[in-house]
């Protein structure tokens, strides 16, 4: 007989033997009124509703002993009964120990995810935050970093989180963080390549961790629709937690939709910021810009001892072969020569269209010498392209002025006016030449 069964036994015996006793005390003293010896029977078969139900009404049987045509045999009878019959209902209507233990053990795991439930809802509001955050960013790494340090702070159990961004052909992790805090940095795997060229999302699991991929799209479109657009990964590594598991993963994929608005956000604005810094016919920076760029490597130069070359650049008469072959031609002579630049300069070089026909070009580490052979080459670039591809004898040419910055001696300005006095020295002496500031 299992422990709660056997503990309902003793009670229903034991308010059997209360119940009996009343009607007895009734039957010996004949000077005790019946009522008040059948009013202690149903005392006791109240006190024992709380324990044992409605069943324990069954256990005042004995008050029929006081009837007139009760008495000792009746007693007996009724109390027999009444302890048979109350065990049978009790053992029928209770539920066996293993159900006991089943039904206990649904409310631990009910209470055990209401736990968890509470503790993630309290996390969402963090993801408002998340949002927010990220919506302000203006660059990528900033943008991850926010991204990585939110993941971290929203799921206590994580222990490593990095931020892959790129295109889908090539990811570099912008931002990481351990359960510490400290970088975690690692170059992209096959599963973040797989992740940003699908836009899909995937998840491993180990003993006792999970790694999750998030995909993160500043382009809506599906898949490999979207070709070179930017999108990224964010890659989380974190304990596992029976039914946590579940509630993690929707959270991590609320923060993945989140941080690819986030992404298109930042996405969007450095589009805006190169279409305003930069010249639309061909695509190399606007002057603003480019003042603001020299003066930082101009400063960056100075630290570190590297000389720095300026080269300015005027067409040769394209008024007039605006005049004589229609500005169509014209627009095609300057991508001539902006494409002769950006082919020509070196990689760490930096070219902008200065003015009307007017283009500079900033070189780092070349002495006058090779700034002059430079120049030469880029002129021999322009007077040998030609600007329509089915009138070939068509041809532009510019003329040059270069100068090196004199170091601790003149800013970076200077010597771009001296670089300019070149030029129009150049234009004096005949046009497509190169000449050195003095």
């Amino acid at each position: 007989m299992t422990d709660p069964v056997r503990s309902s036994a003793v009670q229903v015996l034991a308010l059997s033997i209360a119940c009996s006793a009343s009607a007895a005390l009734g039957l010996i003293q004949p000077g005790l009124p019946a009522p008040l010896a059948g009013a202690l029977c149903a005392v006791w078969a109240c006190a024992g509703i709380q324990s044992l139900g409605l069943p324990a009404l069954a256990l005042s049987a004995p008050i029929l002993a006081l009837s007139p045509w009760g008495g000792w045999e009746a007693l007996v009878a009724w109390g027999v009964c009444g302890f048979a019959a109350t065990l049978v209902i009790r053992l029928l209507l209770m539920p066996d120990g293993e159900s006991l233990r089943m039904l206990r053990a649904e409310l631990r795991d009910a209470e055990h995810e209401r736990t968890l439930l509470h503790r993630h809802i309290q996390r969402y509001p963090a993801l408002l935050d998340a949002c927010l955050e990220m919506s302000a960013a203006r660059e990528l790494d900033q943008f991850a970093r926010v991204l990585c340090q939110r993941a971290r702070e929203m799921l206590p159990e994580v222990r490593e989180v990095q931020v892959f961004l790129g295109t889908a052909e090539e990811q570099r992790c912008r931002a990481s963080c351990d359960a510490d805090g400290h970088p975690c940095a690692r170059e992209a795997g096959a599963d973040e390549h797989y992740v940003a060229a699908e836009a899909r999302s995937l998840i491993r699991r180990g003993s006792g961790s999970l790694r999750m991929l998030i995909p993160l799209r500043a382009d809506r479109r599906q898949g490999r629709d979207a070709g070179d657009s930017l999108r990224g990964v964010l890659v989380v590594n974190l304990l596992t937690s029976d039914v946590g598991d579940r509630l993690a993963l929707e959270l991590l994929g609320a923060l993945g939709r989140l941080g690819g608005l986030g992404l298109a956000a930042v996405d969007l604005v450095n589009q805006a910021r190169g279409l305003a810094l930069r010249d639309d016919l061909t695509g190399l920076f606007g002057q603003h810009e480019f003042l603001r760029r020299l003066e930082e490597q101009s400063a960056a130069c100075r630290r570190q001892g590297i000389s720095l070359g300026l080269i300015m650049c005027d067409m040769d008469h394209l008024k007039r072969f605006n005049d004589q072959h229609g500005h169509l031609v014209g627009d095609a002579a300057l991508r001539v020569v902006a494409r002769a630049l950006t082919s020509t300069l070196p990689p760490n070089s930096i070219a902008c269209r200065y003015g009307g026909e007017e283009f500079a070009g900033l070189v780092i580490g070349y002495d006058l010498q090779a700034l002059s052979a430079l120049a030469e080459q880029l002129r021999q670039a322009i007077a040998s392209s030609t600007p329509v591809a089915d009138q070939p004898e068509l041809h532009v040419t510019a003329s040059f002025g270069i100068a090196v910055a004199r170091v601790n001696q003149e800013s970076a300005r200077a010597a771009l006016e001296r670089a300019d006095a070149a030029c129009y020295q150049a234009k004096a002496l005949g046009r497509n030449r190169v000449e050195i500031a003095s």
